[in-house]
């Protein structure tokens, strides 16, 4: 089995490692709980990780919400989906406009979103916008996101834009999962996830916030690329 790992920089023209610590650095991995590991291996002592399994599973419309604040920082719908009634965000009691939901198996109007430890995840209920605030003092987040087919779609980082289409390339579609992680050297005071398929969204799960030691923070990420967009690894 063939597994990658993509590594994106921002400052595509930057020349050295001075230079690029002062743009944001996203990484993707199909990795699963190896890219987990490594990403929380590159921390510093005290990071903390929210999997959702703490909060009560929203059975309709009434327990979702526009603003969820976990354990790790805030997470805020700045765009909510549309509520036509053909939306699958709109089955099952649930209603689109009215926000974030956390869900399981059991309660869930979507295929291809799912919890990955162990049971329960945040789903953006097809918002087309969301905002997450980590806790302060961080510099780096990382977390599970699946089904992140809205080849549309990107992540903004601190005025960085990284299209969906480019991040994850071929490998958009139903069911998929990814470990993503960010890092700007600067801080992360947020980041938001864009779509533009009103009729899709994602799931999230295991997220990780905390601060990456200095000096050498892209050694440590296994980001010594400076002056490439990304690159790749392949290994069977």
């Amino acid at each position: 089995m063939k597994t990658y790992t993509k590594l994106f920089n921002a400052g595509l023209l930057a020349v050295g490692v001075a230079t690029a610590n002062a743009v944001p650095v996203l990484k993707i991995s199909d990795d699963g709980a190896n890219a987990q590991s490594s990403f929380q291996g590159t921390l510093q002592p005290g990071y903390a990780t929210d999997n959702f399994e703490s909060y009560a599973v929203a059975t309709d419309f009434n327990n979702q919400t526009t603003s969820f604040a976990s354990s790790v920082g805030t997470f805020d719908v700045t765009q909510p989906a549309s509520n036509s009634p053909t939306e699958n965000c709109n089955d099952e009691g649930f209603k689109c406009g009215a926000g974030l939901a956390v869900l399981n198996d059991d309660e869930t109007p979507f295929n291809g979103r799912f919890a990955t430890s162990p049971t329960q995840w945040l789903d953006s209920m097809d918002a087309q916008s969301v905002k997450f605030t980590p806790n302060a003092e961080n510099n780096a987040v990382g977390f599970f996101m699946t089904d992140p087919n809205d080849s549309g779609g990107r992540f903004s980082i601190n005025g960085s834009n990284f299209a969906f289409s480019d991040v994850f390339g071929k490998s958009l579609g139903s069911g998929g999962l990814f470990y993503i992680s960010l890092f700007d050297n600067e801080g992360l005071d947020s980041f938001e996830i864009h779509s533009n398929d009103p009729n899709d969204g994602y799931g999230i799960d295991d997220v990780t916030v905390g601060r990456v030691p200095e000096p050498g923070t892209l050694a440590l990420l296994g980001l010594g690329l400076a002056g490439l967009g990304f690159s790749y690894r392949r290994r069977a």
